[in-house]
């Protein structure tokens, strides 16, 4: 089978430096995660990243294996489809035959075909990578050699580029050979998809242009990005590329010095395509920029798509992935996520509910692979959640330099990896540095706590599995099986696509530092600075969602309000309380029940404490060891593989955790007034905290203003859920 007949039986296909990147058939990918190539061969590659088998992918598009290979089930060379030789592409592109042939431009065969061989080589002249030109058209016109990497071309010639001041890039070889033949000093970009940020270094202290090409938006945006004074040559409309335009016989050399005059900056052309589509995401969004309050929007659509009980943990893991789009200073951290429980517990389910509210560009999702695929992934970090299926697919070691990579990323906003790499040729070593720039967020999910470093930089977030959140599950997928479940939220997606085009956004919290003092005076755990920097990212996550009905500080940064607060206080004041005292409500249930058998009598089992507490006993097991631990609980059978002899240890610290709102509120008015918690500095209270009304939940700041009425005073809805058993144990 040909691979172009292969590659029409999948969907979502498109090119990337090494072949084809398509959806797997086998099975329900969303993320394009198969890749497909072919050998030196004619052999049909495929490997799917989610770890899908080369039979199942085959087998599910009603193909065999042999299939893969050019004459059935044996593996032979086939010449490819296709023939060219360096004086047909001379002759087809009107250039001199020699130039080609001083540029390192040769025929070569390849499995009994022609093909022209195209060098790419370093400023030094070492030859980096080679690309064969296979075919004049069609979708085939070329292959790298095994094991190229893919590189600017020209590079050999930059030292006579810089005399010249400038440089443009174009796409392709052809472009730079044109330009050439008119002493244009040209760089080309092998394909728009695959311009590295790592080549600008090559550009600097020049001024550079980019001749972009019809529907070549994507590529200015790439390239603008990392070059900051990059100027933009758009095509004329009855040409493609310059080397089109030499064909026509036009002076290409004319051509280009009168287009560089009307040079556009590509900030200004990012800025308007960003502006449209913020516009366009805008309009999809309207439902949910007009709501009272976009948290209950996305409470309401969980339950909707079947999630059943308590909606904590998909509200929890809903704002954590909101803090990714945070401007992030020295100190302050997303909020990184482990969703922890027994196997089947519905920490994916949770995830993947939460995940049908995003965009896919809000997230990079690395279902399973090597624990460094992070690291050499050429996907872009900045503002996006970053997803580990599993924690084992995480670095592992609390020494190991990838697993400090990671960490890097989660808590200095920035990715470092340097590894050394040895030189085939001279056998030396030289040191290659990876940077990749975020913030970022972490969520992954583990039926078990991660290393000591790496857990403190996250919340974990334990998903029950007691008898009632069981019994809700199995209600909503009843109501799923009978059809009354409602499709994902579009609006609620363009929200977050809207929120991400804007992204980073600048959030205040103006009661920060009397917030601040009443938690130090609860708690002395040093990993409680990270606690708190978590805590006021959630707090600006919920501002950023209301955004609408929040006022902006001189500076044009959002006001987080009280209100704010109190709907994270109410998700995670469990969590909180875990946080400084060490004992979670789980497992205060569990030490009072081992209390109270042993006051019976009865010696406390796991199977009885299993059926007491209402949950299975794999969750008993990971609770009395949490509270032997801790020293709460004391075990004193010493024999390896017998059961519990449980005794009780330690008395449980007292109930402490996170201000009320009200007392928030308090202090604040005190703090403001200069008779606050210290008497220091006095600050003004936000514009809409002058205007208040009383609740009997709390006094709850900012009139939430619609855009319809604005101007008219609404009360907020109180945000009320009920509590899940949230640990940080």
């Amino acid at each position: 089978m040909r691979t172009e007949d292969f590659l029409t039986r999948l969907e979502g296909v498109h090119r990337n430096a090494n072949g084809w990147i398509a959806r797997c058939p086998a099975h329900n990918d969303e993320h394009a995660s198969l890749a497909v190539s072919e050998g030196e061969d004619g052999r049909i590659l495929v490997k799917c990243f989610a770890g899908c088998s080369t039979e199942e992918i085959v087998h599910s598009l009603g193909l065999n294996v042999k299939d893969l290979f050019s004459h059935g089930n044996r593996r032979t060379t086939a010449p490819p489809p296709f023939g060219l030789t360096l004086e047909e592409l001379a002759k087809a592109k009107k250039l001199q035959l020699n130039s080609l042939k001083n540029w390192g431009c040769s025929t070569q065969k390849i499995g009994g075909a022609q093909v022209v061989r195209v060098p790419y080589s370093a400023p030094d002249g070492e030859e980096l990578a080679v690309r064969y030109r296979c075919s004049l058209s069609g979708p085939n016109r070329f292959r790298w050699k095994k094991g190229s990497k893919v590189h600017l071309y020209g590079l050999w010639r930059l030292a006579e580029f810089r005399k010249a001041g400038w440089s443009l890039l174009v796409e392709g070889e052809t472009d730079c050979w044109t330009a050439w033949s008119y002493n244009l000093p040209a760089l080309g970009i092998p394909g728009k998809s695959t311009w590295k940020a790592e080549w600008s270094s090559y550009l600097e202290g020049i001024e550079v242009y980019l001749w972009q090409e019809p529907d070549a938006q994507d590529l200015v945006s790439r390239v603008g990005k990392d070059i900051s004074n990059l100027k933009v040559i758009v095509a004329p409309k009855d040409v493609k590329d310059i080397s089109e335009a030499h064909i026509q016989g036009r002076h290409v050399g004319e051509l280009i010095e009168s287009l560089k005059g009307k040079a556009t900056p590509a900030s200004q052309i990012i800025q308007i395509h960003k502006d449209q589509h913020v516009q366009e995401l805008k309009k999809k969004a309207q439902p949910i920029l007009q709501s009272r309050d976009p948290l209950e929007d996305v409470k309401k659509a969980i339950l909707s798509m079947g999630y059943g009980g308590d909606t904590t943990p998909a509200l929890v893991t809903y704002l954590a992935l909101t803090s990714r789009l945070l401007a992030m200073r020295p100190g302050s951290m997303p909020v990184h996520l482990l969703l922890t429980g027994q196997a089947s517990a519905g920490k994916s389910f949770t995830l993947n509910c939460v995940l049908k509210l995003l965009p896919e560009e809000a997230y990079h999702e690395i279902a399973a692979g090597s624990p460094r695929v992070l690291i050499y992934d050429d996907a872009e970090l900045r503002h996006k959640a970053v997803i580990f299926g599993e924690a084992d697919s995480l670095p592992a070691g609390e020494d190991n330099p990838a697993a400090s990579a990671i960490r890097n990323l989660l808590q200095d906003h920035e990715l470092h990896y340097d590894v050394t790499v040895k030189d085939k040729q001279t056998g030396e070593y030289s040191v290659k540095r990876i940077r990749k720039a975020g913030p970022s967020m972490l969520v992954t999910t583990s039926t078990r706590r991660l290393g000591y470093q790496l857990d403190t930089r996250v919340f974990t977030l334990e998903i029950e599995d007691s008898r009632e959140k069981i019994r809700a599950a199995l209600a909503a997928q009843a109501q799923a099986e009978v059809g009354n479940v409602n499709q994902v939220n579009e609006s609620l997606i363009a929200y977050q696509a809207y929120l991400q085009a804007q992204a980073p956004w600048e959030v205040v919290v103006p009661f920060v530092e009397p917030l601040s003092e009443l938690i130090a005076a609860r708690a002395t755990a040093p990993r409680i600075l990270r606690d708190f920097a978590r805590l006021l990212s959630l707090v600006k996550s919920v501002t950023i969602l209301r955004h609408v009905h929040r006022d902006r500080d001189e500076k044009g940064r959002l006001i987080a309000a009280i209100d704010d607060y109190k709907a994270v206080f109410e998700l995670v004041a469990c969590m909180y309380e875990t946080t400084l005292t060490g004992a979670s409500d789980a497992i205060r249930e569990l030490v009072a029940e081992v209390v109270r058998m042993l006051n019976e009598g009865s010696p406390p089992t796991q199977s009885e404490l299993a059926k007491r507490l209402g949950v299975n006993r794999g969750t008993v097991n990971r609770r009395v060891h949490a509270a032997i631990r801790q020293g709460w609980l004391v075990n004193t059978e010493n024999r390896k593989g017998y059961p519990w002899r449980l005794e009780e240890g330690e008395p449980l610290p007292e109930r402490e955790g996170l201000p009320t709102p009200q007392e928030i509120k308090e202090a604040w008015c005190g703090w403001c007034g200069g008779a606050g918690v210290t008497g220091r500095n006095k600050h003004p209270s936000p514009k809409h905290e002058e205007n208040t009304i009383e609740t009997e939940q709390n006094l709850i700041p900012g009139p939430l203003v619609t855009p319809q009425n604005e101007g008219e005073k609404e009360e907020s809805i109180p945000h009320s859920v009920e509590k899940e058993n949230l640990a940080l144990f």
